[in-house]
């Protein structure tokens, strides 16, 4: 079944945004019931590293942001890592700034982390 997507009004030609947020669940596995938006899963791949598996294959990423929401002040960040068309996947990179490693975010209700990609739906 074909998707049908909203025209977005852009510089540019068949554009894709895909925006959304999930809840990391400490160690555990990110239930996707805490998923906000459409077009996408997320799993907890490792300490600190989500993959973000998009229902679609887009062939080009033009942009990604992805920012941490937290209930209380940490010294945590996020970083976008790879994506792959193939296998329609994003890495996402959660850091701990005190000793530069990838670290997991408690579970709170009030902890998130929100990303908005931009896609090219044609080949360049």
């Amino acid at each position: 079944m074909a998707k049908i997507l909203d025209l977005v009004r852009a510089e540019g030609k068949e554009l894709v945004v895909i925006a959304g947020s999930f809840a990391p669940n400490g160690s555990s596995a990110v239930s996707a019931a805490s998923n906000k938006g459409t077009g996408f899963t997320v799993a907890r791949t490792s300490a600190g590293l989500f993959t973000i598996t998009f229902t679609e294959s887009y062939p080009d990423l033009l942009s990604a942001v992805a920012t941490l929401q937290l209930a209380s002040a940490d010294d945590k960040y996020v970083q976008v890592g790879t994506y792959t068309a193939a296998t329609k996947a994003l890495q996402i990179r959660v850091f701990d700034a005190s000793d530069a490693a990838v670290a997991d975010v408690d579970a709170n209700a009030n902890n998130r982390i929100n990303f908005v990609c931009v896609f090219e739906n044609t080949a360049a």
